[in-house]
């Protein structure tokens, strides 16, 4: 919903800034001095690339990270087969409706494997936004596999 509904996301994965109460077993996000806002047309296009990685279509997942800016169109097939690859393998807990075990993770290792190959092979820098974003989201894997975190990502 941070990103998505509201477009604004705190951005600073620190674990200091997540706050557990025990009483309603929820995390409450603390210090918004990380927030930033999203243009509408950076969100629209980044959800169809989690959601065409969700729904295991590679080709739209190509498509709109060019749109979004990604790649250039331009990129040899090893750029454009790693790229995909490392958003195919953020989408793993999504393609089952069942709980996701973030503590056996192999996912954020893969992705490692192949940031050789994007960082050698790319032809354009990512995007702005998504230095924090992506920032956020692997904070947010990372405290999860280090919690031994299990649920449903299908149903989000």
């Amino acid at each position: 919903r941070e990103l998505f509904l509201h477009r604004y996301m705190q951005t600073d994965p620190n674990w200091a800034n997540f706050l557990y109460n025990p009483e309603t077993n929820r995390i409450g996000l603390l210090d918004f001095g990380a927030t930033r806002e999203f243009r509408p047309d950076f969100v629209n296009t980044y959800f169809k690339i989690i959601d065409c990685a969700a729904h295991k279509d590679r080709e739209g997942v190509l498509k709109y990270s060019r749109e979004i800016g990604f790649l250039t169109g331009n990129e040899s097939k090893l750029m454009n087969d790693a790229h995909v690859d490392s958003v195919m393998l953020l989408a793993v807990p999504f393609h089952e409706n069942k709980p996701y075990n973030f503590g056996e993770q192999r996912i954020t290792h893969e992705i490692q494997d192949l940031s050789a190959v994007m960082l050698k092979e790319r032809l354009c820098p990512p995007p702005p936004e998504v230095y924090s974003l992506h920032r956020k989201l692997s904070g947010l894997f990372l405290l999860a596999g280090k919690l031994d975190s299990q649920f449903n990502c299908f149903v989000i």
